[in-house]
């Protein structure tokens, strides 16, 4: 029950309404967009309305370039190429005024691996130079002109990581100031090396080394979310803060973490363990898309991705679904405990949603904002599943017995997961509130092998792959599915 008066003098007030709307939508109010308020509510209510109704004004496809690494950031999808060059695509958005635009940035080096920050006008590129086992990182720190960015002080960081190789892996974030990497190495052989470095200045503010460290994810500017898979398979996600990194860590318990969550007891292996969150908190749009309201940081998603290997080889794969409320919460209570452990029961049933669910391993941009998306397998991949954990859009924007039209369901109170999966030694129960609906993506030809999303739109990847025998005297030598050149696709729908 609401008081009439209050409710016709809120009703009244456009910016009033205006900023109700925006806290509901989990949205933050642009700061240089030219439209006043009464075309900045109608522009909202028009895009909640968009995927509300799971609605798309545009639709493209771009050609996948024959390159190392890829990034999706930003409203931006971007692909390194074979001409030492990033491709660039700025995906449209009709709703919120952005055009569609292609670009490519000119490079003098071959790039290993790369992710950009467009609200900075930064991209941070790897090269290696060197052969084995001198094999060294320099990081560049250019601008979308491919020119040394004017706000680094060192527009190359070098980093050799010991007995580095060719076959390493990166993990890279900028969240402000701050660049932080993971090297991987991808044998095991070699503990993983993390190191933060100030962009700025140059200086290194945080350097780790240890096999435990397998993903992070900036929760804040200064605090990092860890995932760490102790020597008796139990995986945590352990908070720690940049400021607080003043020597380097070579061990876990020299680690200066202020809280270990722990997951449910484990029976089996761990194989995988990736932590995604877009964007990063401190993302702006760029000033001159001049966007009236864009996604707000107060409260997102992480997405831990889990591969266990049961007994009899099975694997099982599952998502853990934690909002960055959950996490601070948790460091709150450990201001004055510091490296305090938090068991699961403790902690993940009422502050997570587990599914069990097969992320892709490879294109992991399957998180923006407070949403996650799962492409599905049947009908050529022309389907996807859409969880949305906005509170206020699952109790109110949902099917009911009286309008079944809405695409969208409520999560079930509470999902019990080990019915499903078998690799957890106790009872997981989760009960995150959420919303989930079925999305019927763009047709294609040859299918579509998985799905990704942002803000605005939900990017499709083909990547067909033909079978190739090679044979001499009838004797078949070689096997193998090759990805296929005229399929190498990326499909978009934008709002």
């Amino acid at each position: 029950q609401v008081c009439k008066l209050f409710h016709s003098i809120i009703s009244g007030s456009t910016q009033l309404v205006y900023k109700i709307e925006l806290h509901a939508s989990y949205m933050e109010d642009g700061d240089n967009s030219s439209l006043d308020t009464v075309d900045r509510l109608n522009a909202l209510r028009e895009h909640n309305k968009a995927w509300n109704n799971l609605e798309w004004t545009h639709h493209d496809t771009v050609l996948m370039c024959e390159g190392h690494s890829w990034e999706l950031s930003g409203g931006i999808l971007a692909q390194s190429t074979t001409q030492n060059e990033i491709s660039c695509v700025q995906l449209p958005c009709k709703v919120k005024g952005i055009p569609h635009k292609r670009w490519t940035v000119p490079l003098d080096f071959t790039v290993r691996d790369f992710t950009l920050d467009n609200s900075q006008d930064l991209l941070v590129l790897l090269e290696l130079a060197g052969t084995f086992p001198n094999i060294a990182c320099k990081i560049h720190l250019r601008n979308f002109s491919g020119e040394p960015h004017p706000c680094a002080a060192v527009p190359q960081i070098r980093h050799a990581p010991q007995s580095m190789r060719d076959d390493f892996l990166f993990l890279i974030q900028i969240c402000g100031p701050h660049v932080a990497i993971l090297f991987i190495d991808q044998g095991g052989a070699i503990p993983n090396s993390f190191l933060v470095w100030n962009w700025h200045t140059g200086h290194q503010k945080v350097h780790m080394r240890m096999l435990e460290f397998r993903s992070f994810a900036f929760m804040t500017e200064d605090l990092i979310l860890a995932a760490i898979l102790r020597s008796d398979e139990v995986p945590c996600l352990n908070v720690f803060s940049i400021a607080a990194c003043d020597n380097p860590v070579t061990d876990l318990e020299e680690m200066p973490y202020t809280c270990e969550l722990r997951f449910p007891e484990i029976k089996g292996e761990v194989k995988h363990m990736l932590i995604r969150s877009e964007p990063t908190p401190s993302w702006r749009p760029p000033a001159n898309l001049a966007v009236p309201f864009y996604a707000s940081r107060r409260d997102f998603i992480f997405v831990i991705a889990l591969r266990v290997v049961t007994q009899y080889d099975i694997q099982e794969h599952t998502v853990l679904l934690v909002p960055l409320s959950t996490l601070l919460s948790q460091v709150k209570l450990s201001r004055d405990a510091p490296q305090r452990c938090i068991v699961w029961k403790d902690w993940g049933p009422k502050g997570s949603r587990m599914l069990c669910r097969e992320p892709s391993e490879t294109w992991v941009c399957y998180t923006y904002g407070m949403k996650f998306i799962l492409g599905l397998r049947w009908k050529r991949g022309h389907e996807a599943r859409v969880y949305d954990f906005n509170p206020y859009a699952a109790r109110k924007h949902v099917k009911t017995k009286t309008d079944s039209s809405i695409p969208w369901t409520p999560l079930v109170r509470q999902a019990s997961m080990n019915q499903q999966c078998h690799g957890f030694g106790e009872e997981v129960t989760t009960t995150l509130p959420g919303r989930v609906a079925l999305v019927n993506l763009m047709q294609s030809k040859d299918g579509w092998e998985t799905a990704m999303i942002g803000e605005d739109n939900i990017v499709m990847v083909q990547v067909r792959r033909v079978l190739v025998e090679i044979k001499i005297n009838r004797l078949l030598l070689l096997s193998t599915l090759l990805p296929q050149s005229d399929a190498r696709t990326y499909g978009y729908m934008a709002m």
